[in-house]
């Protein structure tokens, strides 16, 4: 019956399967409250939530108006400062924003001002998402569900294993992600707190010349590699502004108000019917106009390719450095990952033209102390609170070491002073930059800037008396200078365009700009005292460094990708390049009316907030009240044991989630009901929990009659009405310690039967059969105390196709526990009271389970890899009843068995499992009603197992006595055995009359010249004991027992889109038994669910 549980958990973890393990709780939240919002901080973002208090009610009419929506309640905004990571997310049937401080650094953006970017960006996704919605957001959809089970099962169960699981969402909201994404970024008319900049024009520009726009139906789905998913950004952004441009911002609305129509789930069919054109025609238009657009802009663009690539794997190619001797380039490069940002560290040899990775995981640009030894920076390990931050790194190429420099003070983008022997770096603190300073061989580093209004910092350089460095305080980067010894700051290069990646050596200043609508490379040659651009590219320039010898290393963003590249002369462009057209025929759909001798850029009011000038008296905060964003329901119709059960999902969670709740109920017309609560407190520094399941099933049943000496009586039945009550609760802890995940907890079970019998004895008394109602009854056949300790830790870095087809890593998982059980043995007469209780026995054990996997890449080409699994599990007590052992097959254990093989059960086990996993296609939208296909992979899978000292308990055992010589026969109608108290006459009564025998005979009952001549029938398929079977007696059982067990099968792997944004994840397998005698039958399994695994 614990199976019950496992498709309990198993569809309430894939509803919610992820869990936040670092709560945070050293943060003291408090919460300003304006008209429309209310504003969560922690100390940490004090300067941050005074900005986006200004922010919110400055937006908050302008959005809403917009679309005609306004949420029911105040949002909620979470600041929080923890990690250093950029983000913004809204949850919008929750009515609730987080945003990170820390500002984003991401090269396939630009740069604007943080908060009124990423505030403004959110609160609309908030409003038109809402505006989409098909129900009130207290209803997010419902789910179709089916469970199907193994018709093999054992006599003490119901219902075999599950083989097919299926839950599937019918959502209430279906927003495609390029609209959706498109008009976050769109905002309102005049907000230009995002505007579309030259990276984004950028991105579009070359897709469109290099004819790779993704096509409209690949916008509709994420789930894509490189730039694919920030492309469905892009994209979306273009073609929201192309909306707006022909059929005015209000289609914005009407196309949300299509969506949040019942049965409205397509995109194409919303366009029609609110603008009266479909998307697929829409699509060929806007991109007709931009191939027209690019083609006049780019008209004066004449490469003159004075350059060549030396690398260009991967999509992400960027900070190249030269070393002292300029004989070797560091450079950032994510070749050997699947997405944009994650870059490891390189090192190119100018003379093999070999690169080396020397560190994973760096960020933002390194920098050379001497030929042999670089500084860097990257995400440290999580600190005693499980924050993630930026520290210093330096790595000797000598001795191949790498060495941490820095604890926590969340120092990036080093710079190395060869004048003044130190080390710059920038640390970013409640959403502001500041530039720091300190020794090469030193921990210790001083603030020396004292920005304080959100100014956000990206690159550092210096001569002998500046330090240099780009930043953003409204949009564009601009250049300013700090004096090293005044510490006085001004600007350097602050226009109207954007100036950014600043390098100075040998009396030469190189950085790039985007002046004439495109990033090229400018120089300025103090020498020459003249200013002119090394490069004219249809992509972009960016990050150039200098030799001393006059070498130029830069990278070059083109064909969907930043490469490396080195100029192979430095050959001057002192005529115009870029873009032919600066105010009309604009990639952005915007004509300016005022003429400029540059790419004119929207502008936008800055709203700044300076930490200094905040006055507690003045700054109205209170402490962070708890509240509910909740609650949701979400209906559910579940196809299980052939009768549809109707039920509800329930969850809520406050704000913070520092506490959570989940709860579901189903039923059916037999009066079944499925229970289960689910419990979190997140307010501590670990996670307490409380589970509580509750599941009834009613059933009839027939048996035959056994009398008090455990003999079977033929002429007598009983027709019995079972109702069984399940219940289990579990209160526990969960934490984590650097990455390592662990779980205590306590488990109480009790499993409750109740009977309505009729005895039916069949005699004939007048012609007449007479029935004996017997009565009532009920009593515990099991309960359980457990206490378990559980660890799990995975050392994987994240990929694409995470689940479906894992690359290398490994995952372990180990868990120890201690189970106090008691197991139904008989009815004993009370004597306090008199009638009959039921006696349990003791059944006690520690319980210890290993489950090892390993993931290999046997192919990187094609993406072929292997998975290794071994699983060992282990019963301190192998004599406890059966209940309580380990099953070995179904879909869980050896694949080509069923679940409750009688020859893969036992009190302990080993599985051994090994998949080739074939990669088919990935990337894909192909488009199948309201589903994309995404990937299909192929596996195939060898098993081997076999479970130890274990009984195979059976009710049958058959026998010839036409077949045994006659001194067999004597024994066997002569000799006494006893067992379990009863003493039988001869092995043949004890075989005829006993309930239930051992069949493997591990007691030693059965003479060894007799057991040829048995056959325990151990699957159930006899009605009698008056047969035999060939080659299954009990030694061969034994011996079939004791063997390994072999099982090959096939896997097919199915990830598509449901509803443009719902992953689907479909894995059907089939498995078949190796070389085994007694079973070659197929087992097929199905799973539909949200990701494999």
């Amino acid at each position: 019956m614990k199976k019950y549980f496992f498709s309990l958990i198993l569809f309430s973890f894939y509803l919610f399967p992820q869990l936040d393990w670092y709560n945070h709780s050293e943060l003291d939240w408090k919460e300003i409250e304006t008209e429309h919002f209310i504003i969560c901080f922690h100390d940490e973002t004090k300067r941050s939530a005074a900005e986006t208090e200004i922010i919110v009610e400055e937006i908050y009419q302008k959005v809403t108006t917009l679309y005609d929506f306004y949420p029911d309640e105040k949002t909620y905004i979470i600041i929080k400062d923890v990690d250093d990571y950029s983000n913004g997310s809204a949850y919008f049937y929750d009515n609730k924003i987080i945003i990170w401080a820390k500002p984003l650094d991401y090269d396939l953006r630009g740069s604007h001002r943080w908060l009124q970017d990423v505030i403004t960006h959110e609160y609309t996704h908030i409003v038109q998402l809402g505006a989409s919605m098909k129900f009130s957001r207290n209803f997010p959809g419902s789910y179709i569900q089916i469970l199907a089970y193994e018709d093999e099962k054992r006599e003490d169960v119901l219902y075999g294993y599950p083989n097919k699981i299926a839950s599937y969402p019918i959502p209430a909201t279906s927003v495609t992600p390029w609209f959706a994404e498109g008009t976050a970024q769109y905002m309102y008319d005049g907000a230009n707190y995002d505007y579309w900049d030259s990276i984004r024009d950028m991105i579009l520009r070359d897709r469109v010349i290099n004819n790779n726009l993704l096509s409209f139906d690949e916008m509709n789905t994420f789930g894509k590699k490189g730039i694919g998913n920030e492309s469905i950004y892009n994209q979306g952004f273009s073609l929201t502004k192309y909306l707006v441009k022909h059929y005015g911002e209000k289609s914005l609305k009407d196309i949300s108000n299509e969506l949040s129509k019942p049965f409205i789930f397509s995109i194409n069919q919303a366009l029609e019917n609110a603008i009266g054109i479909t998307g697929y025609n829409i699509y060929k238009n806007w991109k007709q106009d931009l191939i027209e657009i690019y083609s006049k802009q780019l008209k004066e663009v004449i490469d003159k390719e004075n350059y060549y690539i030396i690398e260009n794997s991967g999509t992400t190619n960027i900070h190249p450095v030269f070393s002292v001797d300029g004989s070797q380039i560091a450079y950032l490069s994510n070749k050997a990952n699947d997405y944009f940002s994650q870059t490891d560290l390189y090192i190119y040899s100018l003379k093999d033209s070999l690169s080396s990775k020397i560190a994973g995981g760096v960020k933002t640009c390194p920098t050379w102390i001497n030929d042999s030894l670089i500084i860097y920076s990257k995400i440290s390990e999580p600190d005693e609170n499980g924050s993630k931050f930026f520290d210093l790194y330096s790595y000797n190429l000598i001795e191949k070491k790498q060495n941490r420099l820095t604890n926590g003070l969340r120092l990036y983008s080093p710079h190395f002073d060869e004048i003044s022997n130190k080390i710059y770096a920038v640390n970013t603190y409640d959403g502001t930059s500041n530039i720091f300073e300190g020794q090469v061989d030193s921990a210790n580093y001083k603030q020396i800037t004292d920005f304080d209004d959100g100014t956000q910092i990206f690159s550092l350089s210096s001569n002998d008396t500046l330090i240099i460095f780009d930043a953003v305080i409204n949009h564009s980067r601009k250049l300013y200078s700090l004096n090293k010894k005044t510490e006085e700051i001004v600007d350097f290069i602050n226009n109207d365009w954007d100036n950014r990646d600043p390098v100075f050596s040998n009396n030469k200043f190189i950085y790039s700009d985007d002046k004439y609508g495109i990033f090229n490379l400018i120089l300025k040659d103090g020498d020459r005292n003249e200013t002119s651009y090394l490069t004219n590219v249809k992509g972009g320039a960016f990050m150039p460094d200098i030799s001393n010898d006059d070498k130029i290393v830069f990278s070059l963003y083109e064909n969907g990708a930043y490469q490396i590249a080195i100029l192979n002369n430095i050959a001057k462009y002192n005529d115009k390049v870029g873009y032919a057209n600066f105010s009309s025929e604009r990639s952005d759909f915007i004509t300016f009316q005022e003429s400029n001798n540059f790419y004119t850029k929207p502008k936008s009011s800055k709203i700044s907030v300076s930490s200094r000038l905040l006055d507690d008296k003045d700054f109205n905060y209170k402490s962070y009240k708890s509240e509910t964003s909740g609650p949701f329901f979400m209906p559910r119709l579940t196809y299980d044991y052939n009768t549809f059960k109707p039920g509800l999902y329930l969850f809520d969670n406050d704000f913070l989630n520092k506490s959570s709740i989940l709860s579901g109920l189903s039923f059916n017309t037999n009066r079944d009901i499925d229970l289960f609560l689910l419990f979190e407190n997140n307010q501590y520094k670990s996670t307490y929990f409380f589970n509580f399941y509750w599941i009834t099933r009613n059933k009839s049943r027939n048996h035959a009659y056994i009398n008090a000496n455990g003999e079977v009586i033929p002429s007598i039945n009983w027709d019995v009405d079972y109702k069984y009550q399940l219940f289990s609760a579990d209160i526990g802890n969960r934490f984590i310690i650097k990455n390592h995940k662990f779980w205590l907890k306590y488990t109480y079970s009790k499993y409750r039967q109740f009977y309505n019998a009729v005895q039916i004895q069949e005699y004939n008394f007048n012609g007449l059969n007479i029935n004996t109602i017997y009565g009532k009854g009920a009593y515990d056949y099991y309960r359980g105390h457990i206490i378990t300790f559980e660890y799990d830790y995975e050392g994987r870095k994240p990929h694409y196709l995470y689940n479906m087809v894992p690359k290398s890593g490994f995952k372990i998982n180990t868990s120890i526990s201690y189970e106090s059980n008691s197991i139904f043995e008989e009815f004993k007469v009370n004597q306090d009271y008199g009638g009959f209780i039921e006696s349990l026995d003791s059944h006690n054990t520690f319980r210890y389970k290993i489950d090892l996997s390993n993931h290999w890449i046997l192919n990187p080409k094609f993406n072929i890899t292997i998975t290794n699994n071994f699983k060992y599990f282990h019963l301190s007590n192998y004599k406890v009843d059966d209940f309580l052992y380990f099953f070995g097959g179904g879909l869980i254990g050896l694949q080509g068995y069923t679940f409750y093989e009688p020859t893969l059960q036992g009190p302990r086990q080993i599985i051994i499992s090994n998949t080739l996993n074939l990669p088919i296609f990935d990337q894909k939208s192909i488009k199948v009603g309201h589903m994309y296909l995404n990937s299909l992979a192929l596996g195939l899978k060898t098993q081997l197992g076999k479970s130890y000292k274990g009984k195979v308990m059976v009710t049958n055992v058959g026998y010839s006595l036409n077949e045994m010589p006659n001194d067999i026969l004597n024994i066997f109608q002569n000799l006494e055995v006893e067992y379990k108290g009863s003493n039988y006459g001869s092995i043949q009564e004890f075989l005829d009359l006993s309930p239930s025998i051992d069949g493997l005979d591990n007691a030693g009952l059965i003479p060894y010249d007799i057991e040829p001549y048995l056959y325990p029938d151990i699957y159930s398929e006899y009605d009698d004991n008056n047969f035999t079977q060939k080659e299954k007696n009990i030694l061969d059982l034994r011996e079939r027992y004791n063997a390994y067990k072999y099982s090959i099968g096939l896997e097919v792997k199915l990830l598509g889109y449901s509803f443009y944004s719902y992953p689907t994840a479909l894995t059907y397998e089939y498995h078949i038994p190796l070389s085994d005698p007694w079973d070659n039958k197929g087992k097929q399994y199905l799973k539909i669910l949200f990701d494999f695994n």
